[in-house]
């Protein structure tokens, strides 16, 4: 796994700052890497129950926090609808948040609770809601001022767009330009035409 990013640290208002104080939880956002490894011999993490506080297990802690990412109810009716506390969710996610970094330690690039984790993670998030309903031209667009911008938040904010439908989408655009010519080239000619000019080149001197 290329990085772990904070997903629960999204502020989508004021009315839930108290989204701050529970654990980060972190998901890796690597597209070419969303087919996972579950062969037996890769890496060594167990992803299990085995130990896990309060019964959560690496699924349920992604399908948690996928819901709590989404940033449209507050954390605490999210964790108790799972039969859970503040204080159970936090000592969960340090449990899963060690096991991942144990993992990375031990086997790097061959770490297996990352991607199992991320996969998850994804899948949970995609089943609550369908991406967002945008075609490949204003994909590129998007993409385009994301990077202008340095940053998601000022492009999607304009769309009415959160960081987990940007997540949702990112994932199908990925699908579908990798397996689709026809598009995979739309996609191409529209993020080459939206590219700043080059500016002139300066002339030289005698």
């Amino acid at each position: 796994m290329g990085g772990l990013e904070d997903v629960t640290q999204v502020r989508v208002s004021a009315r839930r700052e108290r989204h701050n104080r529970l654990v980060p939880v972190r998901e890796c956002v690597q597209h070419e890497r969303m087919a996972i490894d579950t062969e037996p011999g890769r890496g060594g993490g167990d992803t299990s129950q085995t130990g896990a506080p309060h019964g959560v297990t690496l699924f349920n802690h992604a399908q948690i926090s996928a819901e709590i990412a989404e940033g449209d109810r507050p954390p605490a009716a999210i964790l108790e609808a799972h039969g859970l506390t503040e204080a159970q969710w936090n000592e969960a996610s340090i449990f899963w948040m060690s096991r991942i970094g144990e993992d990375v330690r031990e086997h790097g690039q061959d770490a297996r609770i990352p991607l199992v984790y991320s996969d998850a993670f994804a899948k949970s998030q995609d089943a609550l809601k369908p991406p967002p309903s945008i075609d490949t031209a204003a994909y590129a667009k998007l993409v385009v001022d994301i990077q202008a911008a340095g940053g998601p938040a000022q492009p999607l904010a304009a769309r009415n767009l959160s960081l987990a439908d940007y997540l949702r989408l990112s994932r199908h655009m990925a699908r579908l330009l990798s397996t689709d010519p026809a598009e995979a080239r739309a996609f191409s000619e529209a993020y080459q035409r939206l590219q700043p000019a080059a500016a002139p080149a300066e002339p030289r001197g005698p």
